[in-house]
């Protein structure tokens, strides 16, 4: 006799919907759903009958988020740090933008010419500068 498929649970949906907008990981909301009846006793079951109320929270929190970050980029205080933190995320993630770091670099005398220099140095500041 075959297997009768498990049934979808509105119950379940739900929660699995809850938890997911919240952030729990997979194992989490897998390991609490357990207690209700019709609970997918695999992964795979699990997958089949909530798969897309996961994809659908989980879109709608990156949604929620995304309009926040950047309702702040665009109309944010330009005095506040986070609205430079908003742009910057924005552009790192949507836009390909890295900041790029300017290394200034200064040609250097001898070793002998430093130790010098800072040996004058120190004498001029105990006021033996020798003039």
């Amino acid at each position: 006799m075959p297997q009768q498929k498990l049934p979808y649970n509105d119950e379940i949906a739900k929660r699995v919907r809850e938890l997911t907008r919240a952030g729990v990981p997979v194992k989490s909301i897998f390991a609490e759903i357990q207690k209700y009846q019709d609970a997918p006793g695999s992964y795979t079951t699990y997958y089949k009958n909530y798969g897309s109320d996961m994809e659908m929270a989980r879109g709608a929190a990156v949604e929620a988020v995304g309009n926040k970050v950047v309702n702040q980029a665009l109309n944010g205080d330009e005095d506040a740090g986070n609205t430079w933190k908003a742009r910057e995320f924005y552009l790192r993630t949507q836009g390909g933008w890295t900041p790029k770091e300017a290394v200034e670099t200064r040609e250097v005398g001898t070793d002998a010419e430093e130790e010098e220099s800072a040996v004058d140095a120190l004498m001029k500041a105990l006021g033996k500068d020798g003039s």
